[in-house]
């Protein structure tokens, strides 16, 4: 699965904990952290199943298992 720079960063700036897109956006560039921008890759990520969406708490996402496999690769790539 190939990533686009931005889709990567995104992937790159979650963690296992629930985030905000705003905080999420915190840890672009600026130019990519627009949160609305950030909302449109992380549905692109979801349907990766790589982010999953807080089923109770709109608005919050997080890494999946496959998500954090899929970070790890990316930040052994990136070294």
């Amino acid at each position: 699965m190939n990533f686009t720079p931005k889709q990567q960063s995104v992937l790159l700036a979650l963690t296992t904990e629930w985030q905000t897109p705003m905080q999420i956006s915190g840890h672009l560039p600026k130019a990519w952290g627009n949160p609305s921008y950030v909302n449109e890759l992380l549905k692109e990520l979801i349907s990766d199943g790589l982010v999953q969406a807080n089923p109770v708490v709109l608005g919050l996402y997080r890494l999946t298992t496959d998500g954090m496999a899929r970070k790890a690769l990316e930040l052994g790539e990136n070294q």
